[in-house]
């Protein structure tokens, strides 16, 4: 029997997945249907929706997916928020080196979504880095607190863009120590 958690199951999860990145090279995320990735993956609707909600349900299960296995690669590391390690040239080559062993998935991701598929965590992150820096360089404005997030976020984006059209021929490392030095004042 095909039940969550066996093997057929996560060989038929993993076949819808493939076949999402496929569509998604080809079409705007918004234009694939349920039964185009049917269609693709041979398989029936019913058999979709034992696994996913709808289209949306599926990429936000992907993007959930990628963004554990990228935090499988801080473990270990003590990370001091204080200090900024979350922005150093060492943490962000983890991150790139990441990026670089799944380009398929960040390249089609970021032509077809707009934005980088990392939304799970910001809570932490506004709270525990943006936040805080910010209120230490004096900005108590959370609107204006946004505004370099939003600044930082959208140059991240395009480097990374430009860094996955290219194939990642740059380094890890060189790309790192870029967004480094790119970052606003306050993040350091």
């Amino acid at each position: 029997m095909n039940t969550k958690n066996n093997q057929r199951f996560n060989e038929t999860d993993l076949k819808i997945q493939e076949v999402m990145l496929i569509l998604m090279e080809k079409h705007d995320f918004e234009k694939i249907t349920v039964r185009a990735v049917c269609e693709k993956a041979k398989i029936n609707r019913s058999t979709f929706y034992a696994h996913y909600l709808d289209i949306y349900d599926l990429m936000d299960k992907m993007e959930f997916e990628m963004g554990k296995k990228l935090q499988e690669g801080y473990k270990g590391l003590e990370i001091d928020f204080e200090m900024g390690d979350l922005f150093s040239a060492e943490y962000l080559t983890i991150f790139l080196d990441f990026i670089n062993r799944n380009q398929q998935f960040y390249k089609v991701c970021l032509r077809n979504r707009k934005i980088f598929p990392i939304k799970r965590g910001f809570d932490s992150m506004w709270n525990l880095i943006f936040k805080p820096r910010c209120e230490k360089a004096g900005i108590t404005s959370e609107d204006e607190m946004m505004y370099y997030l939003v600044y930082r976020e959208g140059g991240t984006n395009i480097v990374l863009r430009r860094w996955l059209e290219s194939g990642c021929k740059e380094s890890s490392e060189k790309i790192a120590i870029i967004l480094s030095n790119c970052m606003p004042e306050i993040l350091r």
